[in-house]
């Protein structure tokens, strides 16, 4: 089971022995961000002198 949500999670799903962890992933750094831009930007057609640096910090 996954969600971005847990607050929504019913309490009876996270009662002990129903769950066997949690873990959590915190949010991207500025590298992080520019990794998932370039990733998804290898099967898109865009101008080669993007900088996703500077996308990545807004």
């Amino acid at each position: 089971m996954a969600t971005n949500r847990p607050d929504t999670l019913d309490p009876a799903l996270a009662r002990p022995g129903r769950l066997d962890r949690k873990i959590e992933f915190g949010l991207p750094d500025l590298e992080g961000r520019v990794q998932i831009f370039k990733i998804h930007a290898k099967t898109m057609a865009f101008d080669k002198d993007i900088r996703f640096e500077l996308i990545a910090r807004n």
